[in-house]
């Protein structure tokens, strides 16, 4: 909890702000010195505390960005740890504003995950059958379960505590895949080819074993790579491997998600005017070659997710919303101090 902080030397009275960053599962200390409190006006204050955000800031994606990186530069890995500073700072000031966001990003990233495999729900029909089981017309039946499951696997996805591995995996296939499948949730037994696509994926006894070695590299990997490397490797490693008969990349981008939502990362979707390239960027990655999905990835997620904060911050400096209550509340002990 940020807070100021008065120390007497020699008689004299200094003012600090003193405050813990949330960086993963750990929290780093700063001490931020604004000057002796008799000296200090209401606007050097506040210039100090424009200035004390900035350290803020530059703590939390310092912390980040010495995670482990082979493909994102550090232009793209910087306004990715913006991103993600942001997302967390709206999220403890702004709830309100940020759960509709999210149910905006879920609705889109349903019917987005949906029609890149032939799903014909409009976004506006997604939106109507997610959040009020509005069943659209015309639609089959298939493909108004494909809608729903996604709403089943958040549920459930809500409830998990726990991380990545095979049982995971196998679940989430049986939620996304249930009722359009005999049985979801199951490794294939045949070979399958992948329509329109080079690559033949490894045969179906191999696919055990394979999907072990990724859970290995995963739990590798976790603590020591950035996470939207992470989460997009690990995306397209599944692909590569591509465990079931169907949804697999369904299973794909949901993980994806998983591992980006675990960090505090906002989620990524995909729409149907992105299908082309991303396949393309899947079938170099299938050959080993990850940079060009992780720098296509990469270039959605930072337009998709900029835009609303842009959107956010224009709300703030017009007044439509508080500025930020924590630093509210600085200025008000402040001003207190100066007048005791």
């Amino acid at each position: 909890m940020v807070k100021l902080e008065v120390k007497k030397i020699k008689g004299k009275k200094y003012i600090y702000i003193r405050d813990k960053v949330r960086v993963n599962d750990k929290s780093i200390t700063i001490s931020f010195y604004i000057g002796r409190l008799e000296k200090t006006t209401a606007e050097r204050f506040l210039e100090k505390l424009a200035e004390y955000q900035l350290i803020r800031l530059k703590t939390f994606t310092d912390y980040w960005l010495k995670k482990k990186r082979r493909y994102l530069d550090d232009r793209r890995a910087l306004d990715l740890e913006v991103l993600h500073y942001s997302y967390r700072l709206f999220r403890e000031h702004y709830p309100d504003e940020l759960r509709r966001y999210e149910q905006a990003c879920f609705a889109r990233y349903v019917q987005g995950t949906t029609a890149i495999e032939g799903n014909t729900i409009t976004l506006r029909q997604a939106e109507e059958l997610l959040e009020h089981d509005v069943t659209p017309a015309g639609k089959s039946l298939r493909e108004v379960y494909e809608i729903v499951n996604f709403k089943k696997l958040r549920e459930f996805l809500d409830g998990y505590k726990g991380d990545v591995s095979e049982r995971l995996i196998k679940r989430m296939h049986g939620i996304i895949m249930d009722n359009l499948l005999e049985a979801p949730g199951e490794y294939r037994r045949i070979q399958v080819l992948i329509e329109k696509a080079e690559h033949e994926p490894p045969p179906a006894i191999e696919v055990p074993e394979l999907m072990k070695e990724l859970i290995g590299w995963y739990r590798k990997n976790r603590k020591r790579r950035h996470p939207f490397e992470l989460a997009v490797l690990l995306h397209t490693k599944f692909v590569t491997i591509h465990p079931f008969v169907d949804g697999n990349g369904r299973v794909a981008r949901a993980l994806l998600n998983f591992v980006l939502e675990k960090h505090g990362y906002p989620t990524l979707y995909l729409g149907l005017e992105h299908r082309e390239k991303y396949l393309d960027a899947v079938a170099e990655g299938n050959r080993e070659n990850y940079r060009p999905i992780v720098d296509f990835l990469c270039e959605v997620y930072l337009q998709q997710h900029n835009a609303i904060f842009r959107e956010i911050y224009g709300k703030i400096e017009n007044g439509e919303v508080k500025a930020f209550p924590d630093m509210q509340e600085l200025l008000r002990e402040f001003l207190a101090l100066r007048r005791s």
